[in-house]
């Protein structure tokens, strides 16, 4: 299974941390099981369910509860369908992340357990097959 450019950077930082063996050890199978019981499902949960560029009004509506849950302030609606979520920690750097999370107007044929069978009508009107293709989610 294919799993989120987020966890693969994760594990890659733990390499930067300086820990003892068995605390690293610790810390990877947290982030392993956090990964199967949360972040993969909600990552299929993402995967299955696409929507067009403009019209992720569902996708919007799950990441800022999803976010909201963790204690972010969460703002919605950002141009149209955009989410800000902020997390508050104290005096120091602002870290900002960027993510798309749109879909593209294609049929998903990747033989995925949770791939996407979802249509949805673009700005022509015209209903079309819908999947995540451009490695917003790989």
């Amino acid at each position: 299974m294919r799993r989120p450019i987020a966890t693969a950077v994760l594990t890659a930082l733990l390499g930067l941390l300086p820990l003892d063996g068995h605390a690293a050890d610790d810390l990877r199978s947290s982030i392993a099981a956090d990964y199967q019981a949360r972040l993969g499902p909600l990552f299929r949960w993402f995967h299955a369910n696409p929507e067009l560029s403009h019209r992720e009004f569902r996708t919007a509506e799950r990441l800022a509860a999803e976010i909201r849950a963790l204690g972010y302030e969460v703002t919605e609606g950002v141009g149209g369908t955009g989410v800000v979520a902020v997390l508050r920690n104290g005096e120091g750097p602002t870290v900002l992340i960027r993510a798309d999370m749109d879909g593209l107007p294609i049929a998903e044929d990747s033989g995925l357990d949770y791939a996407s069978s979802a249509t949805q009508e673009d700005i022509d009107g015209v209903v079309k097959p819908v999947m995540h293709a451009c490695g917003h989610d790989t």
